[in-house]
């Protein structure tokens, strides 16, 4: 049984279904007045003589007298060119840059060029900017190479073109404003080609099924026999290992209650829609360029550990059954650690409340102690406090509930985390 990624050319279109077709592996030039192929040659070929490729391939007659209008077809390996180049806008974790057969660490800001590669371990981001404003997002578990990044002299035409042999990729590309254009990510049995789209494809190895989504802009994917089906923004499609496949409307942005509520627990934790299965994001910039987290979500909530203090962006993508991706929902959250824990125990001078926490500026804690339920006003309410612990000698037989909060004092706000309400039970021996 074949894969369908063995055979799928995916082909971005333009803005919509119906766009002319995506530039081919030869530049077109209509002639002007005064052209002929020896100068032509001279001027845009790496070798003049290469010219006769260029008469042969368009059927020209007489090289010095050309129609004017005519279009020529001219294969892009024999074009002069000037090397573009992609910047490390952002690396996280363990990822390795291999420049001339050498791998070694990357580093933010660094520039690569045609014929390096890119090696990202799990855990490990990075992002590529490259010189149209276009960016490539590289995953985890990713091994990404430059096979083409030229600028050719014929009409300034970009050519981009990346491999990946294992992981993913996520292109978001500005509009290419030439026909002769290209913007391509291959995979070992796929070509993804774009002309200003944000989309993203994957291949889920448990389910063998490839997926592709469409935030913006549009694909016309290309499957076995020739079969074309298109797919417009806010829609997605899934295909079976057999090739069978079919398209539906992306779900709808989650709505995440509270994601952008400080975070300043133990650990950075989100609540989502009952029995919701998601795919939940964060980076530091609402691009996502700098990513430092992924998870796929299924019982509810994610935890994300504890993150670093910071400013954060979020983003969440549905998961349909069919296991196609939503449309994100971005939510911007600040990180301030301040976690407290409290305990209680008797001692020969009474009850002893003690506490603690983590967390970066001024630290207080306030203490409450209520006598039965929570409802009324507390027995004891002490602010402010700057020691980490309470005795209390005088409390009758009952039941109590108590808590403590700690407020932090950074960077000019205030901010409180308390603990859950813990249950006493004053007994005589």
């Amino acid at each position: 049984m074949k894969r369908w990624a063995q055979s799928v050319v995916i082909l971005a279109m333009a803005m919509c279904i119906g766009a002319p077709a995506i530039a081919a592996d030869e530049i077109s030039y209509k002639v002007v007045a005064g052209d002929t192929l020896t100068g032509f040659g001279g001027k845009y070929l790496k070798r003049q003589a290469d010219y006769r490729i260029v008469q042969k391939r368009n059927g020209i007659r007489n090289p010095k007298r050309i129609p004017v209008g005519t279009i020529l077809k001219v294969p892009r390996s024999i074009l002069k060119y000037e090397p573009a180049s992609a910047r490390l806008s952002a690396v996280r974790g363990d990822v390795m840059a291999v420049v001339d057969g050498e791998a070694r660490a990357a580093r933010t800001g660094q520039t690569l060029s045609e014929g390096n590669a890119l090696k990202t371990s799990g855990g490990a981001f990075a992002s590529l900017q490259l010189d149209d404003g276009s960016r490539i997002s590289v995953p985890s578990n990713t091994d990404i190479r430059i096979l083409r990044l030229r600028r050719y002299l014929l009409g300034s035409a970009l050519d981009y073109d990346f491999q990946v042999d294992r992981g993913g990729a996520r292109s978001k590309v500005a509009p290419l404003k030439s026909a002769n254009d290209r913007y391509q990510v291959r995979t070992p049995r796929a070509v993804s080609a774009v002309r200003g789209t944000d989309f993203q494809t994957r291949f889920d190895t448990d389910n063998n099924r490839d997926f592709a989504e469409v935030d913006e802009g549009g694909l016309a994917i290309e499957l076995e026999k020739g079969v074309t089906r298109a797919l417009p923004a806010g829609n997605g499609l899934a295909v079976a290992a057999d090739g069978s496949s079919f398209t539906e409307a992306l779900l709808p942005p989650l709505d995440i209650a509270g994601a952008g509520k400080l975070q300043n627990g133990a650990t950075v934790r989100f609540a989502l829609p009952s029995a919701a299965n998601a795919r939940i994001s964060i980076a530091k910039d609402a691009s996502f360029e700098e990513q430092v987290a992924d998870r796929i979500a299924s019982d509810g909530a994610v935890d994300f550990g504890n993150l670093d203090d910071g400013n954060y962006f979020l983003r969440a993508r549905a998961i349909a059954p069919s296991g196609i991706e939503g449309l994100p929902a971005t939510y911007a959250f600040k990180r301030r650690l301040n976690s407290v824990s409290g305990s209680a125990g008797a001692a020969d001078e009474g009850w002893v409340f003690k506490w603690g926490g983590e967390g970066r500026g001024v630290i207080r804690y306030n203490f409450q102690l209520f006598r039965g339920d929570i409802k009324g006003v507390p027995l004891v309410d002490e602010t402010g406090l700057e020691a980490q612990q309470i005795i209390l000698s005088d409390l009758t037989d009952g039941e109590y509930h108590w808590r403590v909060g700690s407020v932090q004092y950074l960077d000019g706000e205030a901010s409180a985390n308390w603990t859950a309400f813990e249950k006493l039970t004053v007994a005589a021996n």
